[in-house]
């Protein structure tokens, strides 16, 4: 029996927290290796905007809504729990992400440029360097646990590895390594043309890094279907449905073509046209980009969609 109590909102929950947390490991680079505290900013910002709004779909799915503060205020509350744990690197994730963002030395728009100069933190180095370790870590926990949440329930053979979260990993690195790409060209539009090659260069160093990431998710990919093709009868059926089934034109067209050997290629053209010295623009590399964010939520709902329960008979 395949479940069905997770579909699009836990997909979209797990795919958001997975490139988020990636995108903030990504700000740090920015921050502390290119002294980019713009753009750091910036990408800091929309990481944390994005996970914020992934919490939002967890918190949707839930049976009470508008109970979900009962995780961390529950007289029964179980501090080993996935859910607790979750809470609780998300919770760090936002407060790291916020002191971070609020500490870069950046001019603000508006009323923030009043509000935020005030804080005995706005400038401080020291505190931008620590608190963007802080934030980087608590994403890539993020990243990490995006997996783990659904690999516990020994229940779903299929998902009860570490290959899964394994896989999530690479997939939210990549997914946050080319949606601060895209963020970064559209930023680049923004600056004056003299400055513009600077940004050209973060758009190659980026797709190399997406290059590098999804070869690794491939192989994961891979290995983890070859693995379980011979494994428990429920995990084998699970692997049938993704390549054979009917989430096979999903998995196969969405993600393994659409979202990882087609953006692969594409970043391998560019990658190849540099290294011959030909002028390249980030053409290629922001359809790439693209392509693996529709790939990376489609990913997270078949792998959701292809879970095979175990089904526990009563002693005769």
């Amino acid at each position: 029996m395949v479940q069905h109590w997770w579909e699009w909102l836990i997909a979209a929950y797990l795919f958001l927290g997975g490139m988020g947390g990636g995108g903030m490991m990504v700000s740090y680079y920015f921050c502390c290796r290119r002294d980019e505290h713009k753009l750091a900013a910036l990408s800091a910002i929309a990481s944390l905007i994005i996970v914020v709004v992934g919490v939002f779909f967890l918190i949707l799915d839930l049976e009470k809504p508008e109970k979900f503060y009962l995780v961390f205020m529950s007289p029964h509350l179980n501090t080993r729990s996935m859910i607790f744990v979750g809470s609780s690197i998300l919770t760090a994730f936002i407060v790291f992400g916020l002191i971070y963002i609020t500490s870069l030395n950046v001019e603000w728009p508006s009323i923030l440029g009043k509000i935020i100069p005030i804080l005995p933190w706005y400038g401080k180095g020291g505190v931008a360097s620590l608190t963007g370790l802080l934030a980087a870590i608590a994403g890539f926990l993020t990243t990490f646990y995006t997996g783990v949440l659904i690999g516990v329930l020994k229940s779903v053979p299929f998902w009860h590895t570490p290959a899964l979260p394994l896989l999530f990993v690479a997939s939210a690195l990549s997914t946050g390594v080319v949606g601060i790409l895209l963020l970064n060209d559209v930023y680049a539009l923004m600056r004056p043309k003299e400055e513009r090659h600077r940004y050209e260069e973060y758009c190659s160093t980026l797709g190399k890094w997406d290059a590098i990431l999804i070869s690794i998710e491939l192989l994961i990919v891979f290995t983890y279907l070859f693995i379980f093709s011979y494994g428990p009868r429920e995990a084998e059926l699970s692997v049938q449905l993704l390549v054979a089934g009917n989430m096979a034109p999903l998995f196969l067209g969405g993600v393994v073509l659409m979202g990882l050997s087609v953006p692969l290629l594409l970043e391998y053209w560019h990658i190849m046209s540099e290294n011959r010295g030909k002028k390249v623009t980030c053409t290629l590399p922001m359809i790439a980009a693209v392509l693996v964010i529709v790939g990376g939520l489609i990913l997270r709902y078949a792998i959701l969609q292809s879970g095979v329960m175990t089904i526990f008979l009563p002693p005769s």
